[in-house]
């Protein structure tokens, strides 16, 4: 009873901020608003800010500590531009999203759609990702978010209705027809967009990213291997204080060699080098306090041959 008094509490005070910020000038709320609380998270969420730290030093060890604290600084700014942004996703329309968002290489998302497979959207959490498919699916053409369920329920209603006013679905990961519901999408020639850069308890392998093992989501390769779906990779980048570019590069090139779990592995590591060249290249907008090696690497022998497990 306590716990659902605290979620309704939670759902509560949410829906209520919510509410207030559309209320506010929306320049005032990203830039200045989402600076500000992004800068206090900076200063006072002192166990995510050491772990962000600790993932830059490990990743870019040629940086200087001043370096590394600019960094975790800006990157928790973009965080707290984050998440006014999608507040304000209510009253984003199509002509206020072209506004402040634009598409590197859109022809890569049209050649694909003529294919008609479907599109596999490589992403991640750099920039703003809602932001991206919301300007992908401006299109016309549906776009299909795979995503945990949040356990508010009312939250979660709250985050999904964001997304399906931007012509955005949701299929939710946990689901008991998870996949079916992602087949059908790619087989009306959709687009699926998947984030596989955190270190979550589903299907994986390990990847090389920054160097260092980490278990890696394979089941938007599992997903191209077996219905020939055109693989995107599609990243977005804040340019200025309210502006945004989705970067479109691709197709990522599918090799079937008749070993499939090989085969998956290759094509995860591929999409994985490409998501790790943009967060070099813009490394304060990517989520650095995300436990992303959390997984660890175990080498098991089975008969003659030696296989990496998660332990």
């Amino acid at each position: 009873m306590i716990k659902k008094i605290r979620r309704k509490i939670y759902y509560y005070a949410a829906f209520a901020f919510a509410k207030a910020v559309l209320i506010l000038p929306y320049r005032f709320c990203v830039n200045d608003m989402g600076r500000f609380f992004g800068t206090l998270a900076y200063y006072f969420a002192w166990s995510a800010v050491r772990k962000a730290k600790r993932n830059l030093k490990r990743s870019f060890p040629e940086k200087s500590k001043k370096e590394i604290s600019a960094i975790a600084r800006e990157l928790f700014i973009n965080q707290g531009k984050n998440f006014f942004e999608l507040a304000n996703f209510p009253r984003m329309d199509s002509s206020f999203i072209k506004s402040i968002s634009s598409i590197e290489n859109q022809h890569l998302i049209r050649e694909g759609i003529k294919k008609g497979k479907g599109i596999l959207f490589v992403s991640a959490h750099t920039g703003n990702w809602e932001i991206t498919a919301a300007a992908v699916a401006d299109f016309g053409v549906p776009v299909n978010v795979v995503a945990k369920k949040i356990y508010i329920k009312e939250l979660n209603d709250m985050l999904v209705g964001y997304r399906t006013g931007k012509n955005v679905k949701v299929i939710l990961r946990d689901a008991p027809d998870t996949a079916r519901k992602l087949l059908k999408a790619l087989k009306k020639g959709e687009i699926i967009a998947m984030l596989i850069d955190q270190d979550t308890a589903v299907p994986g392998v390990f990847t090389k990213f920054f160097g260092r093992d980490a278990w890696t989501p394979s089941g938007l390769a599992v997903l191209a291997l077996r219905t020939g779906a055109e693989v995107l990779v599609g990243l977005d980048q804040r340019i200025d204080k309210y502006g945004h570019k989705t970067i479109v590069e691709g197709p990522v090139e599918i090799e079937q060699s008749g070993d499939f779990d090989k085969d998956v592995a290759a094509l995860t590591q591929k999409a994985t080098d490409i998501l790790e060249e943009h967060i070099r290249q813009y490394p304060s907008q990517w989520v650095w306090f995300h436990e992303r090696w959390k997984t660890q690497k175990t080498i098991k022998t089975v008969g003659n041959e030696e296989l990496a497990v998660r332990s």
